[in-house]
């Protein structure tokens, strides 16, 4: 090889590495939609959170219902679904459902849920021969009343 030749090469220049900045449109359009996803799920969320904070305030005063008498018992129960019902379907809907027909409606929006024998009880509540509950009776009930207002149906 001719050595005057291989002097008068340069050396390779490399050209620089590409930067990360400026994004490409398609890098951009991605993360406005994830961006826009992410907004509307925290807003959907928050909504339903919202929405079910009568379900939520309803199951702490089922809890403090246990400490009544029988009649008592039946009673707040009774007034605790019907102001869910009240809530969640409106007062034209289910305000003046009484004795059977409002228990065909708790059972009409929640049809999944199995109503125990001991529930109809609820329509002998202001009877003079009032019903007697056993423990097994009232966690029955109170089971059924904590299923229906968290398993209703709009």
């Amino acid at each position: 090889m001719n050595p005057e030749a291989l002097q008068q090469l340069e050396d390779i220049i490399i050209p620089p590495a590409i930067g990360w900045w400026p994004l490409a449109s398609s890098v951009w359009i991605s993360l406005i939609s994830l961006l826009g996803l992410v907004v509307a799920l925290v807003w959907y969320f928050r909504q339903r959170h919202k929405q079910r904070l009568y379900r939520r305030l309803a199951k702490q005063e089922l809890q403090q219902i246990n400490q009544f008498d029988d009649q008592t018992f039946l009673i707040q129960i009774n007034q605790l679904l019907k102001q869910v019902a009240i809530t969640t379907y409106g007062r034209q809907t289910c305000a003046h459902l009484d004795q059977q027909a409002w228990l065909d409606f708790l059972q009409s929006k929640a049809q999944f849920i199995k109503m125990p024998k001991a529930f109809e009880l609820i329509n002998q509540r202001y009877q003079m021969q009032r019903p007697a509950l056993s423990k097994q009776d009232k966690a029955q009930i109170q089971r059924y009343a904590q299923r229906w207002i968290s398993g209703h149906h709009l």
